[in-house]
């Protein structure tokens, strides 16, 4: 049923003594005889009937009003109030003629409220059409009336409207968030309630749980002090089924009984509002929460058998369906015929219905009973079935950031899939019954559905130069914002802005990022087919093995298999398959990692040894001698972990010294590269350090430890002396090479010389620079430069980025973080790097966490050096870790610059081997490759405390900490 957005400023009734009892009916009559005009008079009748057994006779009081009283319109919209108390069927006609009133008497608050609620009626009974033209006629009414409250009233409206119709979550999300100011702190209470019931839905689908969760807090709150009984129920429903969705993701048992007591309140309260449809929900979502004790599950059962029968008396599918489906993942282990019989009812009722998150949950509920009680490529098909039904969900998104976030609340599923897929090629140990290369096949695909979707799709378009209808006005209107958002970013970061000012424009930055959103180009479909396992067997060369990890959970909340994690060791011509440890563990053991790796005095290496044994021990094994370049494909808690210091033995050598290495967001984007028209090494290499930023302020700079920052704090952000001298050895290195560097620092290294520059001819673009990383808001994050112009802010974010049109250039982020941010599952990691292959890079060299300014500038210089020999990206920045290993620097000085995308590109050549160099040159690579090796190798001959030696520099800082949002 369609969220009911009205004002009822009812008081709180219950026994409470802190709370007041419900006027009488004779009370109400009194005061509507005492101020008939009045809305508060009216009102009276609706708190009346908050106690069930007074809403008949309230009705008939009403009705008989409504007759002495035709130009009354809150009588009507009272009565429609009432209706929604109960079953919410007689509640059209009076809502209908509350409208039809004020609009005759030109009350525009009055017909704002009333269409309001009888488009949710209209929406409850799938009559979108007439629906969708109420929704039209609050935003026109609300918008000539000039009032704030009725624009915010009419945005909430809009967004109900495009979540529950056109399946639009980002965008009402963020129509949402523009009600959001005027709603809050001033708003009426009624004003509040319908924000916060709104935004706790479309946040819930859109998988922001913890914001949904606070939301919904919020709204029980404000609903226990206003006595909204159906508001509350419907707030503590939500709330309840977040805390469910939460455990299901994070896997804390000892959350399962607070989720269960969250379900029973829930169900307490909608029984005291006496909405049988919120009664029939919260039942439901008890039994789903009960464990399987044998009172347990007699509770279960007389919970569901009451389920079903309040779906009867509502009529109602929706509900149907959801017992349904609820009742037989409980009876599959009991009673295998009723929980089919019971899986397929509810199959059949979603597959009528037109709602494809129905559909895919009823799929994903049949799939599960299917694998408890038939055979497994049942439960495929069915499983296969709920992803397509995803598919269709997903491509209902405006942009494709909502795009990715709804797909990560499913990447459970993908991961479930592919684990039964395997599973039933007998990688379990289990009987097979698939052939074991198809299923390997099969899985494998499965992952390729789930990884970084919206960026294959971009890159997809990017190739095709696909404008996805883009118009020239819209562009026109992008370029407004995107100038209005630099001017109130110049404000943001003048360190001499009042508070009252920084507030001010910390709202205006909020809009103008939701309109700039708002009026980017529709999401491009590009991808058709992504690449098939057999594919990329034959496309890998023989000293290339592509390590594909797969990272679920064992086990679901009812004990069904959830899929597991795996790792897929894909070589030319074969592929292997291997159990890894499930995702919980590896994320407390990556975590675990990461720490010790920051205290920079060895402690990491029995972690390194661990997971090395964990993740790669088999997988490496088992690789043919040739391979000498792993091309890794991340998931969940390992985007950050830095492979490069895993090692086979506390003495032994890391991995980078037996390996080449890469991260690769997925294999349809490595196919994706390898697929673009040869690189050519020949052109310029553009190279910005230690921009001067400060908006022409004249502030002098102190010398900055690390390259790290805010955003809020860019202002204050420091020189960085080593960036400098780090361009200049950039500089020197590639003198002699067929990629022509061009060396700006101080002002010069500003926006916009980036944005002025033929990119077309640069081969190689180089950054040393503060980055500015928000997980929390990923599009904020940036690189600071100098800005070089009055119409630009030297804040250079992902939006822009990915206009740059690179043209497969290198591109080296020597800045904090440029490789980290927010990780979306099944998209993966929401960084700067990413804006970078959006905009046409091929491969990106970025940071997984801060840099030392000297330790940076000393890295990076080595890896040109390496580099300008003609050497791949990944074999020169081996080269140059080897060396930071040798000089007895630690892992965290070393391993956190990671390459991504193509690693065998080539990106640069000695000048004076000319053209022809180029067709002898994998030879040569080769050669140069094994020596490295052989070096790395004997170096590990030398005694451990003398590997773990550190070599200082003056002016190198110690105990650094990075700040970020």
């Amino acid at each position: 049923m369609g969220v009911i957005l009205s004002v009822c400023p009812a008081l709180a009734f219950s026994a409470a003594p802190s709370r007041p009892q419900p006027p009488s009916l004779e009370s109400c009559r009194e005061r509507f005889a005492s101020q008939p005009e009045g809305r508060d008079a009216a009102m009276c009748f609706y708190q009346c009937a908050q106690v069930t057994s007074a809403r008949d006779a309230v009705v008939r009081e009403l009705t008989a009003l409504m007759e002495r009283h035709p130009d009354h319109g809150w009588l009507p919209l009272v009565l429609g109030h009432v209706g929604m108390l109960s079953s919410g069927k007689e509640a059209e006609g009076p809502y209908r003629r509350a409208a039809q009133t004020f609009r005759r008497l030109q009350d525009a608050e009055g017909e704002v409220l009333a269409a309001i609620n009888l488009r949710a009626i209209l929406l409850a009974q799938g009559r979108t059409e007439e629906a969708w033209d109420w929704t039209r006629r609050v935003v026109e009414v609300a918008s000539a009336s000039g009032r704030p409250e009725l624009h915010a009233r009419a945005l909430i409206v809009e967004a109900s409207q495009l979540y529950q119709v056109a399946l639009d979550l980002g965008r009402a999300f963020r129509v949402l968030k523009r009600a959001e100011s005027l709603v809050f702190p001033d708003g009426a209470e009624g004003l509040k309630k319908q924000y916060l019931s709104v935004m706790s839905t479309v946040s819930e689908r859109l998988g922001r749980l913890e914001e949904a969760s606070d939301v919904n807090a919020r709204l029980v709150e404000l609903t226990r002090s206003t006595g909204d009984l159906l508001l509350e129920a419907h707030a503590r429903f939500t709330l309840a089924n977040v805390a469910l969705r939460r455990l299901e993701r994070d896997h804390v048992p000892a959350d399962r009984a607070r989720a269960l007591e969250l379900a029973r309140q829930a169900m307490a309260a909608a029984e005291r509002a006496g909405n049988p449809t919120l009664v029939a929900r919260a039942v439901r979502l008890t039994a789903d929460l009960l464990g399987d004790t044998p009172e347990e599950r007699r509770e279960a059962d007389a919970l569901l058998e009451r389920c079903m029968a309040l779906a009867e008396s509502l009529d109602s599918d929706e509900r149907r369906l959801a017992c349904l489906w609820t009742r037989a993942e409980r009876r599959a282990g009991v009673d295998p015929a009723g929980a089919i019989q019971d899986s397929e009812a509810s199959l059949r009722l979603a597959s009528e219905g037109n709602d494809p998150l129905f559909l895919a949950l009823a799929l994903r509920g049949r799939g599960t009973v299917a694998y408890r009680t038939q055979p497994l490529p049942q439960a495929l098909e069915h499983a296969e079935r709920a992803l397509d039904a995803l598919e269709s969900l997903r491509q209902t998104q405006s942009d494709a950031f909502s795009q990715a976030e709804l797909f990560a609340t499913w990447a459970r599923d993908y991961h479930r899939l592919a684990g039964w897929t395997l599973e039933a090629g007998g990688a379990t140990g289990k009987p097979a019954t698939l052939p074991f290369r198809e299923a390997v096949s099969r899985a494998f695909a499965v992952s390729e559905r789930l990884r970084a979707r919206t960026l294959l799709d971009a890159l997809v378009a990017f190739r095709a130069r696909a404008d996805s209808g883009d118009t020239p006005e819209r562009r026109a209107q992008r370029s407004e914002v995107q100038s209005r958002l630099v001017a109130v970013q110049r404000q943001l970061l003048d360190p001499s802005l009042a508070s009252a000012g920084r507030e001010a424009a910390l709202n205006e930055l909020q809009e103008l990022e939701r309109r700039e959103r708002d009026l980017r180009p529709a999401p491009r479909h590009g991808v058709r087919e992504f690449a098939s396992l057999a594919s990329v067997e034959n496309g890998l060369r023989e000293d290339e093995a592509l390590l594909v990890f797969l990272v679920g959970d064992d086990e679901d909340l009812s004990g069904t298999s959830a899929g597991g994690a795996w790792l897929f060791v894909v070589t030319r011509g074969r592929t292997h398959v291997h159990r890894i440890p499930e995702r919980t563990r590896l994320a407390a053991a990556a975590t675990l990692f990461s720490g010790l790796v920051e205290r920079r005095d060895d402690s990491e290496r029995g972690a390194a040894v661990a997971l090395h044994a964990q993740l790669l021990g088999p997988a490496l094994a088992g690789l043919p001698p040739t391979v000498r370049r792993l091309l890794l494909v991340p998931d969940g808690p390992l985007h950050d972990l830095p492979f490069a210091a895993l090692r086979e033995r506390r003495d032994g050598p890391p991995l980078v010294a037996r390996y080449e290495l890469a991260l690769v967001p997925s294999a349809s984007l490595w196919r994706h590269w390898h697929g673009e028209a040869p690189f050519t090494p020949v052109g310029e290499a553009l190279v910005l350090a230690d921009p001067e930023w400060g908006l022409g302020q004249g502030v002098s700079r102190p010398a900055a430890r690390s390259r790290a920052g805010i955003f809020d704090e860019a202002a204050q952000l420091g020189a960085l002396p080593e960036a400098r001298r780090e361009g200049l050895g950039v500089e020197r290195e590639l003198r002699d090479t067929r990629v022509v560097p061009r060396l700006l620092v101080g002002t010069e290294a500003s926006e916009r010389a980036l944005k002025s520059a033929d990119l077309s001819l640069v081969r190689v673009l180089h950054m040393a620079a503060h980055a500015v990383v928000d997980a929390e808001a990923p599009e904020r994050s940036a690189l600071v430069l100098a800005p070089g112009a009055e119409d630009e802010d030297g804040i250079l974010q992902p939006r822009e980025i990915i206009r740059l049109r690179l043209d497969g250039a290198l591109v080296v982020l020597s800045a904090c973080r440029s490789a980290s941010g927010a990780v979306l599952p099944g998209e993966g990691v929401l960084s700067l790097a990413r804006a970078f292959f959006e905009a046409g890079s091929s491969a990106v060299v970025a940071s997984l966490w801060p840099l030392r300014d000297a330790e940076a500038a000393d890295l990076v210089e080595h890896f040109y050096r390496h580099l300008a020999t003609g050497l791949s990206v990944s074999a020169a920045l081996r080269a140059a870790q080897l060396e930071a290993i040798d000089a007895g620097l630690p892992p965290a000085a070393w391993a956190g610059l990671v390459v991504l995308g193509d690693a065998a590109l080539v990106a640069a050549a000695p000048r004076e081997d000319g053209a022809p160099m180029l067709s002898g040159l994998a030879g040569a690579l080769v050669i140069a490759a094994a020596l490295l090796g052989l070096l790395a190798l004997r170096r590990w001959g030398r005694s451990s405390s003398e590997r773990s030696k550190p070599v200082r520099r003056a002016g190198d800082a110690r105990g650094l900490r990075f700040r970020g949002r």
